[in-house]
């Protein structure tokens, strides 16, 4: 399978508390609008007695950055935690971000790298524009590169909602993986969504949110790639309203 990657299908996390003892990640993708990779190469040129004196190139060093701008968004934990720590130095400006790539095959290439957030502007523009902002992550030495097999398989639960006829559904994991989005249906038997199929006619699915289906219904959510809409993992649930 071949696809297009759009930018909002690269996929990045912050950790919000590098000092603690786990990693809290948080998406940074609310407010965001623009990235950007620059690879910032160290590059050695050679001319060898045996080019005869054409020349040669030798990359002996990268020092990547992530390049974000965008618009401010208050209460986004990311960037409540990035512009938080606008006037902190060293140590402080430090944390680790994740960043997630969708492969063709529906795994995914993840890198982990210890970042230094720089170049950090946490407003700006005309007086009824959204606060302009931006951010440039950089790395610090080289990251951690996994890759992360597809999800096949959603842990979808039920639970009663404050309001008659009223249910929250969450779903694990959390997030979609990188390309990926959630959806859902529901009927009196769980909705079949097949690994490889397509689905193009369910409705997005928001993890914890409240949703108006009576109990003893059946909810499937599936992941699905947001280029082919094909279907990477799915789960369902009986469903448990308030009453």
């Amino acid at each position: 399978m071949s696809y297009l990657l759009a930018v909002y299908g690269v996929d990045l996390e912050i950790d919000t508390t590098p000092f603690a003892s786990a990693r809290t990640w948080a998406p940074v993708c609310d407010g965001f609008n623009n990235m950007t990779e620059a690879l910032n190469e160290q590059v050695q040129e050679y001319f060898f007695l045996c080019g005869k004196g054409f020349g040669s190139d030798e990359v002996t060093g990268i020092h990547p950055v992530i390049q974000l701008t965008g618009v401010r968004k208050v209460g986004d934990a990311a960037q409540d935690f990035i512009f938080g720590n606008r006037l902190n130095l060293m140590e402080a400006r430090k944390t680790t971000l994740r960043l997630s790539l969708a492969n063709a095959d529906g795994s995914v290439t993840r890198y982990t790298n210890k970042v230094t957030m720089k170049n950090v502007s946490s407003f700006g523009g005309a007086t009824t524009d959204g606060a302009a902002v931006s951010v440039d992550f950089s790395f610090n030495g080289s990251p951690i590169v996994e890759t992360v097999a597809a999800s096949s398989t959603l842990t979808v639960t039920s639970t009663a909602g404050a309001v008659a006829g009223m249910t929250v559904l969450t779903v694990a994991p959390t997030f979609p993986d990188a390309n990926c989005k959630f959806v859902y249906a529901y009927g009196d038997t769980a909705p079949s969504a097949p690994a490889g199929t397509v689905l193009t006619d369910w409705n997005d699915f928001t993890n914890g949110a409240t949703y108006e289906i009576a109990s003893g219904k059946k909810v499937t959510v599936a992941m699905v790639n947001v280029t082919t809409y094909k279907v990477i993992g799915s789960g369902d649930a009986t469903v448990v309203s308030g009453t």
